[in-house]
């Protein structure tokens, strides 16, 4: 699965070791740059796309929302350490595939990631948890 990741330089190298452990996977590109992220996913069509949240230039949930629009059948999945609220409610608006923290281990991310190319949906579910009780309690 040709895969595209956005991410910081901590994050890209993370999520590199994630990707080490799914031969399935071949890495097209990387980049810390929003705008940058989204000029590769429009001109190389990945198979799959990681992003983070905190990226230069614009954020991985707006990249999200125009690769989304640009290529609804591929797997946009956001993997960040940043686990507020607010962020999963507009990542749950955007329709992305999935909203991953990098805070568990590589081999249980790569699993993660397993499970939404083969057709899940998947969120972290403490973070999701959390974030229902700020809906359900404000």
């Amino acid at each position: 699965m040709r895969t595209l990741i956005a991410a910081t330089a901590d994050g890209c190298a993370f999520l590199r070791e994630v990707l080490a452990q799914m031969p399935e996977t071949k890495l097209i590109a990387e980049t810390a740059d929003g705008r940058i992220a989204l000029e590769q996913i429009r001109r190389m069509h990945p198979g799959l796309i990681l992003l983070d949240i905190s990226l230069e230039q614009m954020t991985g949930l707006a990249v999200a929302r125009q690769a989304i629009r640009d290529l609804p059948d591929t797997p946009v999945v956001i993997v960040s350490a940043i686990d507020e609220p607010a962020y999963l409610l507009e990542a749950l608006r955007i329709g992305v595939t999935g909203y991953l923290l990098t805070t568990i281990p590589a081999h249980d991310l790569a699993c993660s990631i397993r499970r939404i190319l083969a057709g899940e949906t998947l969120f972290d579910m403490a973070f999701a948890m959390r974030t229902l009780q700020t809906l359900i309690m404000p």
